[in-house]
């Protein structure tokens, strides 16, 4: 799944505080003797404490002091942040939540130029558990925009400046067990950095998304990443886990690792243990590695999943339990064909937006989930996560329910900044960021170097970082193709004509590698038919995403500023509602549009091509298409009815053999006096998958 490669830790100088002071993010500990399920590890968990719910806010105004991504040493701590302080004239505000939307200023979109300087000071007291006591405390969020200063009890305990990537802080030092602590945290929007975090959207401050503090023992597990690979007949995998071990110089620590199913049986390997010594820096690396018989293989199509287990031993006894839920899985690049397990894929995509109204984008697991299904109703199998990483929770749900994500480095529309080397180290942070609490997802299948901003330097080290750090994945740059970089994987186009279209088909480049657009649009159903009519057959386009999946808009909750305009955006003062295009098969709150339902037939992996049919010999003959890659038509049932005007002559359910990416001829019985057969073919999971009616002959 993802390469294991040895991490180093940011290097800041001295006279500066840390970018942040976790850069990379450990697992949280497990409270039992096996694998819990993903979205219950952290409910109830003694080792972790909840930072959602209602805090004390107030809005202010400025621009981050920091540079190049780092506060001075010598910068003071404000007086909000310190336990004398009164908040007793501030309000309340729920985390997570976009300020914005919650009243406190305007949205803005696009923030080209830079129209929002607010900063939002949050303020909390916590009761924190006794149990942390002797404990390395951090704390995680998955989501802050965009440079957030923590502080707790009084002391600034870091700085993080990225708004759409997860970090950690030690708070150890500053944190009480047992007692009640402030909590504190400075968010700006204007930051030295936030260029990259402005584009094609909805530019939104706040603590948005999951935060919460994980306890690790002085003896504990900083970091795991998980290959799997598979051998040449893709039938027989090797998992192998590299784990970095944090505790103190000298300390001694046995690892050892199991692989479970998602049903929680233990699958059997060979022994995965290894012994080692914490070094002086206060880390080891250790590696594990065990064959694993015919596991069943993850795909959109299939999407199996099983968990890692790992105990860590002192020696004497376990002093920690972590997991990561993963799925085995190869890509590759065959002759300028991608292939997954072995077999060539196609991408049905669409770019979305980590945007709901009206939350912004302070999404649950509602949002996500209402997503997930719609997409997988409309035939879509993959998602690029325009234009920077979505949250940690829907890739999660990606895995389960089974979709090929392009995973993008936020970084958009930034072709000014794409030659200042005095920015590199802010796109290389944001990929470092985007990899490490990603590269254990099993939807990832490739890295999207951000968003429609030429070609130079940085985008060029963005790509550099992410192949350097994992060669399970593959990795493109916006709308960069051979000519420009010839060790891209893919040759990326937005919006080609369909003529331009036509020949890359032929083109000489699809022996090195194969075409991709991660952005197109539908121009109406014919245009959605008309690119699809060359992308379908051609093995060397790998697929195309759609702009956009839904529209990008937010309906404000407050009519007393409905007339207010937002910066970037359109506003209706008679409803409130803000928006940037209206284009997508569903809306900004998730009604379908028309384009739901031509997009579903376009990007149906069952097909045929006949539009009538003769009822010779008794029964009706007609040609299907299975476009899947692993899926047998059989797994499918087809439903027919063969209907004289509205009136149903006779109808069954069958199930139709043909291989995945074959066609077949399907009969079915002719019942006198009918002039048409009616098609409808069910997923196995019950959702209608591609539905046509034929009509006789004339």
């Amino acid at each position: 799944m993802s390469l294991e490669f040895s991490k180093q830790r940011l290097l800041i100088p001295l006279a500066c505080l840390c970018l942040s002071a976790s850069v990379f993010a450990a697992p949280v500990p497990v409270p039992g003797e096996a694998p819990v399920p993903v979205d219950r590890l952290r409910l109830g968990n003694t080792n972790v404490l909840a930072m959602t719910g209602t805090w004390r806010f107030n809005l202010d105004h400025g621009v981050s002091p920091a540079v190049r991504g780092a506060l001075a040493a010598d910068t003071a701590v404000p007086d909000f942040a310190t336990p004398d302080a009164s908040d007793a004239s501030w309000t309340n505000i729920l985390v997570p939540a976009n300020w914005e939307i919650e009243g406190f200023s305007i949205p803005t979109y696009q923030e080209r130029p830079v129209t929002s300087h607010d900063i939002g000071l949050y303020r909390r007291w916590v009761d924190v558990p006794a149990n942390f006591a002797g404990q390395t405390v951090l704390w995680h969020f998955d989501g802050a925009y965009d440079g957030a200063e923590v502080f707790v009890n009084g002391q600034r305990c870091g700085y993080h400046e990225s708004g759409f990537t997860a970090f950690d802080i030690d708070v150890t030092k500053a944190l009480k067990a047992g007692q009640r602590n402030l909590m504190a945290v400075r968010l700006y929007k204007d930051t030295s950095s936030a260029v990259l975090d402005h584009g094609d959207f909805w530019c939104l401050g706040g603590i948005y998304r999951e935060t919460y503090l994980a306890a690790l023992p002085p003896l504990h597990v900083d970091d795991v990443t998980v290959v799997t690979d598979l051998d040449d007949q893709y039938r027989d995998a090797t998992l192998k886990s590299t784990v970095r071990v944090a505790g103190t110089a000298g300390a001694h620590f046995v690892l050892t690792g199991e692989l479970y199913s998602l049903d929680g049986v233990k699958v059997a390997t060979p022994a995965m243990s290894q012994a080692g010594d914490i070094g002086a820096d206060g880390s080891a690396t250790v590696a594990l590695s065990a064959a694993v018989a015919a596991p069943r293989l993850w795909s959109a199509e299939k999407p199996n999943l099983y968990y890692v287990f790992y105990r860590l031993s002192d020696g004497n006894r376990t002093v920690e339990r972590v997991q990561d839920r993963i799925g085995f899985r190869k890509i590759e690049l065959k002759t300028g064909v991608l292939n997954i397990n072995g077999v060539p894929v196609k991408f049905t995509g669409t770019c979305r937006h980590e945007e709901f109204s009206p939350y912004g984008h302070a999404l649950n697991d509602e949002c996500w989930k209402t997503d997930i299904n719609l997409m997988k109703a409309d035939n879509i199998n993959a998602i690029r996560t325009s234009h920077y990483n979505h949250s940690a929770r829907f890739l999660e749900l990606c895995d389960e329910a089974g979709f090929y994500v392009l995973d993008e480095i936020p970084s958009c529309w930034v072709a000014g900044e794409i030659h200042n080397t005095n920015r590199t180290w802010a796109y290389t942070f944001r990929s470092m960021e985007t990899l490490n609490r990603d590269k254990n997802r099993a939807c990832v299948v490739a890295w999207s170097c951000g968003n429609e901003s030429s070609y130079g330097v940085n985008n060029q080290a963005e790509f550099d970082y992410m192949k350097a750090h994992d060669a399970t994945r593959l990795a493109l740059i916006s709308q960069v193709v051979l000519r420009q970089n010839p060790g891209v994987d893919f040759e990326d186009y937005h919006y080609p004509s369909l003529a331009n279209l036509r020949a890359m088909v032929t083109n000489a480049n699809r022996a090195k590698a194969p075409v991709i657009l991660t952005e197109y649009s539908a121009r109406g159903a014919s245009g959605l038919s008309d690119n699809w009519d060359v992308i379908w057959p051609a093995d060397g386009i790998v697929g195309a995403f759609l702009w956009e999946w839904q529209a990008q808009g937010m309906y404000d909750k407050f009519p007393e500023r409905w007339a207010i305009r937002s910066p970037g955006a359109q506003n209706n003062p008679l409803n409130g509602y803000r928006s940037s295009g209206a284009n997508g098969p569903v809306t900004a709150d998730r009604h379908l549009t028309p384009m739901f339902a031509a997009l579903k037939a376009i990007y149906s992996p069952v097909n045929t091509t006949a539009r009538e049919f003769d009822p010779a010999s008794g029964r009706c003959v007609v040609p299907l298409q299975n476009r899947y890659s692993f899926t047998d038509l059989s797994e499918l049932t087809c439903r027919w009815q063969a209907l004289a005007g509205e009136k149903v002559l006779a109808g069954g359910e069958s199930h139709i053999a043909a291989k995945p990416r074959s066609s077949v001829d399907a009969w079915f019985p002719a019942a006198a006096g009918m002039d048409t057969l009616r098609l409808e073919f069910i997923h196995p999971d019950g959702r209608s998958v591609y539905a046509t009616s034929l009509r006789i002959k004339s």
